[in-house]
């Protein structure tokens, strides 16, 4: 009896003892699924009411410590959606309601939710915040036309800021091409040729690509202005383009420009799919 029931033990523990090791030759000759969770489904973020209630005199040093955890914890993955629900914008925002002045807030967090995140809306709000603190900060407002102009096609607030941008000392004239178009664009051609043309007397050197470029622009937007005039018989029409050339009427009748010219306009992104 005894030693049947010894003979049991070893048969049920040799069992089990080879059930691990098979056990354990399969984990390992087995490729597991990696396990991943988006740090959009991972992260934590109070909601500014709690902030507002229990901060105890300490914002600035919370904001700091919620700008170091993002930095830190910053991803790459694109936010499709457009509910202001993306897990770093709500960290910026919650770091500008404790610290409005906090600036790297607005050159970095804008920036990054425009480009890397692609959350647009985000991205918008972030520098409606900060042109609001900081409305004359030449970083910010190069970053927030590029963003506003080309990323937003938002070309009224683009507009608006280039116009703050045009009044700040020794602005890239490149950057105030984008204020030129969206005058065009939205009819206003007087204004259009007015900012160029102070873009190209700003040029110290004529002989370039980009001086000829603006001249070119510059061309288009004085000849669809006047042969509009010409074509609708209006009084007063300009008969001559840029260059000193008359414009000639074609075998339909219609008034042309000796140059080849387009209309002078918004360059808008390819359509994604």
């Amino acid at each position: 009896m005894r030693n049947s029931k010894y003979i049991n033990n070893i048969i049920f523990t040799s069992s089990i003892l080879f059930s691990l090791g098979l056990a354990n030759y399969i984990s390992s000759q087995s490729t597991k699924p990696p396990i991943f969770i988006s740090r959009q489904n991972s992260s934590i973020n109070f909601d500014k009411k709690v902030w507002d209630l229990f901060h105890f005199g300490q914002k600035r040093l919370i904001s700091s410590l919620y700008w170091i955890a993002t930095i830190l914890e910053s991803d790459v993955e694109h936010y499709k959606k457009k509910d202001l629900n993306s897990w770093m914008f709500l960290r910026f925002e919650t770091i500008t309601f404790l610290e409005p002045k906090f600036l790297e807030t607005y050159t970095f967090g804008g920036p990054y939710l425009s480009i890397i995140k692609d959350d647009i809306p985000g991205a918008s709000l972030i520098y409606q915040k900060g042109l609001e603190h900081y409305p004359s900060n030449y970083l910010l407002l190069k970053n927030a036309a590029f963003h506003f102009h080309f990323e937003a096609e938002d070309y009224v607030t683009a507009a608006r800021v280039l116009k703050s941008l045009k009044a700040q000392p020794n602005v890239n004239p490149l950057l105030l091409t984008s204020l030129a178009r969206i005058e065009s664009s939205q009819g206003n051609l007087d204004n259009a040729f007015i900012v160029l043309s102070e873009i190209y007397n700003q040029l110290k050197v004529k002989n370039n690509p980009l001086a000829y470029k603006i001249l070119s622009n510059l061309y288009a937007i004085k000849a669809e202005k006047d042969l509009e005039c010409l074509n609708l018989e209006k009084n007063n029409c300009n008969t001559t383009d840029l260059s000193g050339n008359k414009y000639l009427r074609n075998n339909l009748g219609k008034y042309v420009a000796l140059e080849s010219w387009s209309p002078y306009r918004i360059k808008k992104k390819a359509a994604q799919n």
